[in-house]
């Protein structure tokens, strides 16, 4: 009876100084008033420069039940107000369409090592750098600011040679195209022998009104001297026919001799061309032009 009673007190006893040192680590554990102080100081000037994660580190210890009362309800704010200014980036890196799980993620140089779960990362710029066995590595340049939650963050890699684009085949020449364009003398030669004309018309009822003049004023008695500018208009009515005359047959010479060139199909082209008038009640020939585009 008493070995047993000497047991049960042995139990007891090293029970005892088991809870007494569990208690005294626990106590050791949290924060002094000191830390909780310091704590609080530091998560409120980090917060204001932007450092969110930083500042959740210190957060943590002025929250313990250890700290005042009035520290632990600031602390205890910032830690809920942080958690939704956190920025925060999620990541999808795909291979020929398939998510690519050997994929390596890293922020600023930090590997994530969870990719299932956001990321968490201060307010501002940040470059992401995925890596995947050979293919060249990808980085990209991405600003977050504060409340900006689970960024998407795609990268795509293609196994899948690209496919050449097709070498369109040598265009073909254009068609040559055979024509005998005007030469560029027929013009002037065909407008000297209208104005010519012209003038031969002009000219000749100039002679005819003087010719009813002299009829009315000295016929049959008309000297010569009467009769020089009436002769006069004639004269310049007859030059000016003959001339006009020339120029048309030497237009019509020239354009009817013209020699032929091969030219592109698609190229643009103006011509003239003579030829009688169509819907003329008497034979006349006329100028017409056209073009080809």
């Amino acid at each position: 009876m008493n070995h047993v009673a000497r047991a049960a007190l042995s139990s007891a006893a090293a029970l005892c100084a088991l809870a007494w040192s569990g208690a005294a680590a626990a106590q050791a554990a949290l924060p002094t008033r000191t830390e909780c102080l310091e704590g609080h100081r530091n998560a409120q000037e980090l917060k204001q420069s932007g450092k969110f994660l930083e500042a959740q580190e210190h957060l943590q210890v002025c929250s313990a039940g250890s700290c005042p009362g009035a520290i632990i309800t600031d602390c205890g704010n910032w830690i809920t107000e942080l958690e939704q200014t956190t920025p925060s980036l999620v990541f999808q890196v795909r291979l020929d369409g398939k998510e690519a799980l050997d994929a390596n993620v890293m922020v600023d140089g930090k590997p994530v090592t969870d990719r299932a779960h956001a990321f968490k990362v201060n307010p501002g710029r940040h470059t992401v750098r995925v890596e995947l066995a050979s293919f060249e590595p990808r980085e990209e340049d991405v600003v977050l600011p504060e409340g900006q939650r689970m960024r998407m963050i795609e990268v795509d890699f293609s196994a899948k040679p690209a496919t050449p684009a097709a070498s369109a085949a040598p265009a073909a020449p254009p068609p040559k195209e055979l024509v005998r364009p005007t030469p560029v003398i027929v013009y002037p030669l065909l407008g000297l022998g209208v104005a010519g004309l012209a003038g031969f018309g002009t000219f000749s009822l100039l002679g005819n009104s003087e010719r009813s003049k002299l009829e009315d004023r000295c016929e049959p008695r008309c000297t010569d001297d009467d009769l020089t500018k009436m002769k006069r208009w004639y004269t310049i009515g007859d030059v000016s026919a003959g001339v006009g005359a020339a120029a048309l047959l030497g237009a019509a010479i020239v354009y009817l001799a013209r020699p032929s060139k091969e030219v592109d199909s698609t190229e643009a082209k103006l011509s003239f061309e003579l030829g009688p008038v169509r819907g003329a009640t008497a034979s006349s020939i006329g100028l017409g032009a056209s073009s080809t585009w």
